[in-house]
C-alpha cells in the first residue's frame, strides 16, 4: 500500500479511482489536505514504512465514483454517507467506499440513511459516514435496532479534511498492523505488568503514564520515541474530557489549537474550568495529551467519552478524549457514550477477538453481546473506524491452542464439561458442537459456571462468542495460570440457562422463614437468622453479579453462602422438630394451621385417582392472601383419607408398605420422594402419628436425610413401633420432609391389627 497526497477534492478522488482495491483491500490511499502540508500522512506513512507519493493531475467527482462502484462493490459492505452528491464530505466517503470496494449510498436525513440499511440485507458491515454535528446517538441506536445484522461502524469529523485524515488511518493502519498491545488498568491492584503474548496489562502501580503519552502542549517529535501499539485499551473513570490514569495524571480532552479554543469561547456559553479562567479540575494533575499516544486502535472502557456532535462542552468535540486521540495516531476509537460500571474483561475479549481474525465490528459485536450475558453494562460500545478492518497479520500463524491433555472437554445432550489440568491458560476456546447449547449461545441463554468453586489473584473470566462461524465458550485470564496444591485442575460447566446456585436458595428459603407464622409455627431462632441473611445478603449480591462474567469469584461466594447455608441447616433440625412436637402432642392438622392466611384459589375435582385405593381425589390449589406467589397443593382421598400437602407440584411424597399396627413387631413402610423440579431438593424426613407420643410409639427413618436430584427418586425405610392406645382406634401417620424452609407433608390412616 502507498499514500497519496493531494490537495483538492477533485484530485484527491481521481487518486482513489486510479488505485482500484483489491477485493476490499486497497492497494493506495489517498489524503487530502488543501493547505499541502499532509502533516499526519507523512508521519503515518513513515511510521508505518509505507510509500508516498505526490497524486498526478486529475480530477473526478462523486458521481465517478458511484458509478464505478455500480458495477464492482461488494455487497458485504455498505457505507452510507449522510451528505450529497456535492457536499464536501461526500468526498472522503466515496474514498473510503472505493478502497473498501463497497456498496456506496448518499442519504440527505437520518430517515434515508434507516431506508438505505433496510434495503441491503446482504449486508455485513455498515459505515456511516459525514460530519460530526449531523450524526448523533439517536441515529446509531435506531440503526443498530432496526438492523442488528450488520458490523456497525462510524467516520466522521468537523470538516472534510479531518474526515479525509480518519479516512486515511483507519485505512492505512490495518495493512501494518503494530506488534503489541497495551492494557491501561488503574483500577487493577498490581505492581508488575503482566505480559501474555502481544498484550501487556499495567496494573495500578506499575503504570507509567509518560511511557504512552505526552504532557499537553508539548511538541509532536517526542512521540517517535514510544512504541506503536496496535491497541491501547483503557479501564478507569473518566468523562468526556478526561481520562484518569493516575491520581497524578489525566489525558485531557483540550484542543491545544488557540483558535479553535477562540472559535468555542465564541460559540458557546458552556465551557470546562480552565476556558473560563479557573484552574483543571484536577489541578494537582499532570495533564496528557491523548493525540500524542501512538495506537492505531483505542478501545476505552470507561463513562461518557464517545461523543459525536452533541457533547457538554462546547461544539465539534473541542474538548473531548475521543477527538484528541483521533487528532493523533489513531484510526479507530472503540467507547460507549452511556454510563459505565466496567469490567476488564471487555478489553480481553476485545484483544482477544482481534488475534482470531475477527474484523474490529464483529469483534465489538462480539463484546456487546457478552455485555449483554453478563449483565454488568448496556450493550452500547460502538466503533468510529472501518468496521471491516482485519487487524492481524495474514502471514502471521494463529494462535497457538493449548497443550496437548491441558483442556478436556465431555460434552452431553444439553450440556458440556470443560476441565483444565494443570494450567488454566490465559486464552481458551472451546467450539460448541452440541445443536441445545448452540441454540442457547444464539438465544442469550448460555452460562458458564464453575463445577467447584475457585479463586485467585486474579479473575478468570468466561463468555460465548462466534469464532470461524462457529460458537464457542472463551474463557480469559490475565496470565497462564498454574494449578497446584491438592487441586491441580478445574472443571467449567457448561448449560443451557443459568443453574440454580445457593443464593437462589438463599433466597427463597428467607421468604419462606419469614413466612412461618403464617404456618402457625413460631421459632425462637428464626429471628436471629432472618437478620443475619438480611444482613449478608447486599455483599451475595455482589457476588453473584460479578460471578456472572468471573469464575473466580466463585470461591468468596461460596463461603459467603456456605454460611448462611448452615444457619438454615440449623433452623431447619429446629422446625422439623418443632412439627414432630406439635404433631405428637396435640391435635396439630399442618392443613388447616396455614388456611387462616391462605386462601383456596382453585379447586380441581376429580384429580386423577388415589395412589393408595384408586378412589378419585381433589386437589386444592391455595395462595398466601399478602404474596399469592407462596403457594400449597392439597391433594386429598375421600376414601383412605390420604393427604398430600406441597409447596408446588415439583415434589410427591408417597408412603408404602404395611398400614397395619402389630404390636408384637414393628411396622415397615418406604417413605418416597419424587422431585420432578429443576432443582435438587436436600431435606430432614421425620415421622410421627397425631397424638401418639403418651402412648409410646416410636419412629425411625433410614436414612433421616435425602438429596433427591431433578427427576430422581429418593426413598428412606420408615420403621414404626406400636404403642399401646387405650383405645385401638385408626391413627394418622403424618410425615414431614423439611428443606430451606420448605416443608412438604404426607399423611395416611394406620390401623390396628
Amino acid at each position: 500500500m502507498r499514500i497519496t497526497l493531494a490537495r483538492t477534492p477533485l484530485t484527491y478522488l481521481a487518486a482513489a479511482l486510479a488505485s482500484p482495491a483489491d477485493d476490499g483491500r486497497p492497494t493506495a490511499v489517498p489524503a487530502l489536505d488543501r493547505t499541502g502540508t499532509h502533516r499526519w500522512p507523512r508521519r503515518i506513512a513513515a511510521r508505518l514504512g509505507l510509500p508516498q507519493a505526490t497524486a498526478p493531475p486529475g480530477a473526478a467527482t462523486v458521481a465517478d465514483a458511484r458509478a464505478v462502484l455500480a458495477g464492482t462493490a461488494r455487497p458485504g459492505h455498505l457505507v452510507i454517507a449522510l451528505a450529497g452528491e456535492d457536499d464536501p464530505f461526500a468526498f472522503p466517503a466515496a474514498v473510503f467506499a472505493l478502497a473498501k470496494r463497497a456498496t456506496l449510498v448518499l442519504a440527505r436525513d437520518p430517515d434515508a440513511v434507516l431506508t438505505a440499511a433496510g434495503k441491503s440485507p446482504d449486508a455485513h458491515h455498515l459505515t456511516l459516514v459525514g460530519p460530526t454535528d449531523r450524526l448523533g446517538f439517536a441515529l446509531t441506536t435506531e440503526l443498530r435496532h432496526r438492523h442488528p445484522g450488520p458490523a456497525l461502524g462510524v467516520l466522521c469529523a468537523d470538516t472534510p479534511d479531518r474526515l479525509a485524515d480518519l479516512v486515511l488511518k483507519t485505512l492505512a493502519h490495518p495493512a501494518a498492523p503494530a506488534g503489541r498491545d497495551a492494557l491501561l488498568a488503574p483500577l487493577l491492584k498490581g505492581a508488575e505488568p503482566l505480559t501474555q503474548g502481544r498484550l501487556t496489562i499495567y496494573p495500578q502501580d506499575a503504570l507509567d503514564p509518560a511511557a504512552f503519552a505526552a504532557p499537553a502542549g508539548a511538541t509532536a517529535p517526542g512521540t517517535a520515541e514510544r512504541p506503536l501499539l496496535r491497541v491501547l485499551s483503557l479501564i478507569t473513570h473518566g468523562s468526556e474530557d478526561y481520562l484518569r490514569l493516575t491520581p497524578r495524571d489525566i489525558l485531557c480532552g483540550l484542543t491545544p489549537d488557540p483558535a479553535e479554543q477562540a472559535a468555542a469561547r465564541a460559540t458557546t456559553h458552556t465551557l470546562p474550568a480552565c476556558m473560563r479562567g479557573d484552574d483543571c479540575v484536577y489541578p494537582d494533575a499532570r495533564r496528557l495529551d491523548p493525540a500524542t499516544v501512538p495506537a492505531q486502535i483505542v478501545f476505552v472502557n470507561a463513562c461518557l467519552t464517545l461523543k459525536f456532535g452533541t457533547q457538554l462542552f462546547g461544539r465539534h468535540n473541542r474538548f473531548t478524549v475521543a477527538r484528541r486521540f483521533l487528532d493523533g495516531w489513531a484510526g479507530t476509537y472503540i467507547a460507549s457514550p452511556l454510563l459505565k460500571d466496567g469490567t476488564p474483561a471487555e478489553n480481553l475479549l476485545f484483544h482477544h477477538l482481534l488475534d482470531e481474525g475477527l474484523t474490529v465490528g464483529e469483534a465489538v459485536r462480539e463484546v456487546n453481546t457478552a455485555l449483554r450475558a453478563w449483565g454488568i453494562d448496556a450493550p452500547e460500545i460502538l466503533v468510529i473506524g472501518d468496521p471491516e478492518a482485519r487487524y492481524t497479520d495474514p502471514s502471521a500463524p494463529a494462535p497457538a491452542p493449548a497443550p496437548a491433555g491441558t483442556v478436556t472437554v465431555t460434552e452431553r445432550a444439553g450440556g458440556a464439561r470443560i476441565t483444565f489440568h494443570h494450567t488454566m491458560p490465559a486464552r481458551t476456546r472451546v467450539p460448541l458442537r452440541d445443536p441445545a447449547l448452540r441454540e442457547a449461545h444464539r438465544a442469550g441463554r448460555l452460562r458458564v459456571t464453575a463445577d467447584t468453586p475457585f479463586g485467585g489473584r486474579h479473575p478468570v473470566y468466561a463468555t460465548s462468542a462466534v469464532l470461524d462461524g462457529t460458537p464457542h465458550v472463551v474463557v480469559l485470564g490475565f496470565q497462564d495460570r498454574p494449578l497446584t496444591g491438592t487441586r491441580t485442575s478445574r472443571t467449567l460447566t457448561v448449560t443451557d440457562g443459568t443453574p440454580s446456585t445457593p443464593a437462589d436458595r438463599i433466597v427463597r428459603a428467607v421468604e419462606r422463614y419469614e413466612n412461618l407464622a403464617s404456618l402457625d409455627i413460631r421459632l425462637d431462632k428464626t429471628r436471629s437468622v432472618l437478620a443475619d441473611a438480611a444482613n449478608s445478603l447486599p455483599a451475595v449480591a455482589r457476588r453473584v453479579r460479578a460471578g456472572i462474567g468471573d469464575l473466580t469469584q466463585s470461591e468468596p461466594l461460596a463461603k459467603a453462602t456456605g454460611r448462611i447455608l448452615g444457619n438454615c441447616a440449623r433452623l431447619d433440625r429446629h422446625l422439623l422438630a418443632t412439627l414432630l412436637r406439635l404433631t405428637e402432642t396435640r391435635e396439630y392438622h399442618f392443613v388447616e394451621a396455614y388456611r387462616p392466611a391462605y386462601a383456596v384459589r382453585a379447586v380441581d375435582s376429580p384429580y386423577g385417582r388415589c395412589r393408595y385405593c384408586g378412589e378419585p381425589q381433589h386437589r386444592y390449589h391455595s395462595a398466601h392472601v399478602l404474596r399469592p406467589w407462596l403457594t400449597r397443593q392439597l391433594l386429598s382421598c375421600p376414601l383412605c383419607g390420604a393427604t398430600q400437602d406441597t409447596e408446588d407440584d415439583s415434589v410427591r411424597l408417597t408412603l408404602t408398605g404395611e398400614t397395619r399396627l402389630d404390636p408384637e413387631r414393628p411396622a415397615e413402610l418406604t417413605a418416597v420422594i419424587d422431585n420432578d423440579g429443576e432443582e435438587p431438593l436436600d431435606v430432614l424426613l421425620g415421622a410421627r402419628i397425631t397424638r401418639g407420643r403418651a402412648y409410646g410409639f416410636g419412629f425411625r427413618l433410614d436414612p433421616d436425610t435425602l438429596r433427591v436430584d431433578p427427576g430422581a427418586t429418593g426413598r428412606a425405610r420408615l420403621t414404626i413401633t406400636s404403642g399401646t392406645p387405650p383405645v385401638r382406634h385408626a391413627m394418622l401417620l403424618r410425615l414431614y420432609a423439611v428443606g430451606m424452609g420448605r416443608i412438604d407433608f404426607a399423611g395416611r390412616e394406620l390401623w390396628f391389627r
